[in-house]
């Protein structure tokens, strides 16, 4: 665990007079210390968050709010928290140190664990879970590695199980917007659809963990074992899981009927509670040879053969490393001001108060973009509810790492020029002389001089992490993708060297990671996908330019599946991708009118959907889907009237591409195959792909132009002749002549 999360503690240091003995857990955001309270003479679990995390006024306050809210809840599953607050500037959590290890390793020493014993587990997390429900509480990281053992004392009685991290940290997170990019609550291999995709929660998100956490105990590893984190995702959203009956038959078809019931797509396919679930799945083995199983006293046994709806949502692609185990309880770090203490010391467990505390211990890693993958949580618009179908006219990709194979040409020219940074986005002025390039921390303008490569003139600082960048139609303003906005930056005023061309920015009272912006064709309104919020954000670009810019320049939000990213238009309808592999349909006029009701369909868009791009003719929607490795063309028209069958072109292309431009007078459509994976021995390279071929069902193909690494988004010169492509890696920007492409 590196200092950035421990701010620097190690085995020695004393925190809130706690001493540091020997770290048994650690995650994204915090590490867990077994360390001693000399005050009671008693060992605890110190869980210190991240030094960054107690920097938030917000978020310090919330942390200590949501403590002592959770400690009215009072059940003997759930962890007992001694105090929580915050002590020269860290924040912690000390817990009852549990000494027996967690279901986790239990699984991973003896494999799939008997009947009786999962259910029994099962049904003492599931107690924790009820009780934290009935007081608003949502534990949002139900696993395993979280289902804490203590050994009974008793012969022949189960271990007593206590759920720990239990995800107050996690409110305080959501609730602060301290969420980065690319990250959100929860852990993969349990967390439930609406959570993947930035839907409100209930404590039928945490049943769906639970489920998953069950078929796992019975069957040794958890429902969606997949060697891409994102095809976990795609699972988790459009596939049931499988009968735990086909790897141990003795349990019957009864307990896979609990099961796909207790992880249904739909919440409102699960049980009520996770009681009801609990007893469902020991009558289940019960029946199943596992032994008399009882349900807990009070609570009726329910049906269990309900029907699993199918969900049409689809899967969130994005790029995460594995999630971290908590080995056991957490807590955060460290001290005596703000805190709050449990007193009596010598009060039995049964009896005390038990808080809840918990961090994120998944982080889902989008490189470049991001977006925060909780959100506001819409999928599609309010009022009327967008139609979501999936295409099959093409076969529709999922998740795979294979790519095409094709020749490299090496007879087509390039030419790179270094800008520095990591750039992102490329735009290119009407006459062609001058170029836009975001960095991350700057714009860079640069000037054709006749060359094939445009020489840099000069860096204009910008704050924020800049992504896209367009410029408006009369080719005044240059208008940059950054923070819940965009910038709006004076393109006379930047070629002449004045020292702040910036000439105001626009800013969402909600939302952020703005990663694309597109300006009406009117000019008149700014477009800007927020891809940690679910939405769009629509601002009034005239009013701004004309009054100065200030709040009354945004309309409103375009609610939209989870991580929106790339949009094109035609002028009358816009046409936005999600990272979640969806494409997205707005009426444009209504987008800039009535926002939240501006969707008019939405339709699956591959694994992984990263950016959208019209034909010449407009007839045509192409797509990249970079968790698929493939180009797809929808017909435009299908798309609002026939959308299942929509989808009328599939490519394979090179690996995880991202940008796409077209070239040739649209008979070539050049596309970032990026490789953001860092697959080892897969090149970044641009695959040039024939449009008719495409769109005629032949091997369209052409082959792949070699860049440096993590090519992203493209621009071509008037005239067609040069295509400009940002490359992030390498830092540079490498034009390519179109001419002497196949």
């Amino acid at each position: 665990m590196s200092d950035q999360v421990t701010g620097g503690f190690q085995p020695g240091s004393l925190v809130a007079g706690y001493r540091l003995e020997e770290r048994i857990g650690e995650g994204g955001m915090a590490a867990v210390f077994r360390a001693y309270d000399s005050r009671l003479s008693r060992y605890v679990a110190l869980k210190i968050l991240a030094p960054g995390l107690a920097i938030d006024e917000a978020f310090r306050q919330r942390f200590v709010q949501e403590s002592r809210a959770a400690a009215a809840v009072d059940d003997p599953h759930i962890i007992p928290v001694f105090e929580a607050g915050e002590s020269d500037g860290v924040l912690f959590i000390a817990m009852r140190y549990v000494r027996g290890g967690d279901v986790r390793t239990l699984i991973d020493r003896n494999g799939p664990l008997p009947a009786g014993r999962a259910a029994e587990i099962v049904a003492q997390a599931a107690s924790a879970l009820d009780a934290a429900h009935a007081q608003g509480l949502v534990h949002r990281d139900v696993k395993p590695a979280n289902m804490l053992l203590e050994a009974s004392t008793v012969a022949g009685q189960p271990d007593h199980v206590y759920l720990s991290d239990f995800g107050l940290s996690k409110g305080a997170l959501a609730a602060s917007g301290l969420t980065q990019t690319g990250q959100f609550l929860g852990t993969l291999d349990y967390v439930a659809p609406e959570q993947i995709e930035g839907r409100p929660l209930d404590g039928r998100s945490d049943e769906y963990a639970l489920a998953c956490s069950a078929y796992e105990m019975l069957c040794g590893e958890p429902p969606f074992r997949r060697e891409q984190s994102v095809s976990v995702m795609y699972a988790h959203l459009s596939e049931p899981p499988p009968p735990v009956s086909s790897r141990r038959p003795e349990l019957g078809a009864a307990v896979d009927e609990v099961l796909a019931r207790g992880m249904a797509k739909a919440a409102g396919d699960r049980y009520a509670t996770c009681r009801e679930f609990a007893t469902a799945l020991r009558l289940a083995l019960g029946g199943s040879g596992a032994g008399p199983l009882t349900p807990p006293a009070g609570h009726p046994v329910t049906q269990i053969a309900m029907p699993v709806r199918s969900s049409p949502t689809e899967q969130v692609a994005a790029e995460q490393p594995a999630p971290e185990r908590d080995r056991t309880v957490a807590g955060r770090g460290a001290a005596a001001t703000g805190a709050w203490r449990y007193r009596d010391g010598q009060r039995k467990w049964w009896r005390s108060p038990a808080p809840l505390a918990g961090i994120c211990a998944a982080v889902l890693v989008l490189a470049g973009g991001g977006y925060l993958l909780a959100g506001r949580g819409h999928s599609g618009g309010s009022g009327h509810r967008p139609q979501t179908t999936a295409a099959s006219t093409v076969a529709l990709p999922g998740c795979t790492t294979a790519t095409a194979k094709a020749p490299n040409l090496t007879s087509v020219a390039t030419a790179a020029t270094g800008v520095g940074g990591a750039p992102f986005g490329v735009a290119v002025s009407a006459a062609g002389q001058y170029s836009f390039v975001t960095t991350g921390k700057a714009v860079v303008l640069l000037r054709n001089d006749g060359g094939l490569a445009p020489a840099v003139v000069r860096t204009v600082p910008l704050r924020g992490a800049q992504k896209g960048v367009t410029l408006t139609p009369d080719g005044r303003f240059a208008v940059v993708a950054v923070g819940s906005g965009a910038a709006v930056i004076n393109v006379a005023e930047t070629e002449s060297g004045v020292p702040d061309p910036v000439a105001g920015l626009l800013t969402s009272p909600r939302g952020s990671g703005a990663v694309e912006v597109l300006i009406s064709p009117d000019g008149r309104f700014a477009f800007v996908t927020l891809q940690n919020s679910a939405e769009m954000a629509v601002f009034n670009l005239a009013h701004a330019l004309a009054d100065g810019f200030g709040a009354a320049d945004f309309v409103g939000d375009v609610p939209l599946a989870a991580q929106p990213v790339g949009m094109t238009t035609d002028g009358r309808w816009l046409y936005v991708v999600s990272l979640t592999g969806k494409l997205a349909v707005l009426n444009l006029s209504k987008a800039e009118t009535d926002p939240a009701h501006a969707v008019v369909a939405t339709v699956r868009a591959g694994c992984g959907s990263a950016r959208a791009l019209l034909s010449g003719n407009g007839q045509v929607v192409w797509v990249t889907a970079r968790q698929s490795d493939a180009l797809l063309g929808f017909s435009a028209a299908r798309l609002r009237s026939d959308p299942a069958h929509a989808l009328i072109a599939r490519v394979m292309v090179g690996e995880t591409p991202l940008g796409e431009t077209l070239v040739d007078h649209g008979t070539r459509i050049l596309v970032a195959d990026s490789n953001l994976n860092q697959l080892a021995g897969v090149p970044s390279n641009l695959a040039v792909v024939s449009t008719a071929k495409a769109l005629g069902g032949k091997p369209a193909l052409l082959g792949y132009v070699p860049v440096g690494a993590v090519p992203r988004q493209f621009a071509v010169e008037p005239g067609g002749q040069v295509a400009l492509v940002t490359v992030q890696h390498a830092g540079e920007l490498v034009a390519v002549d179109v001419a002497g492409l196949p």
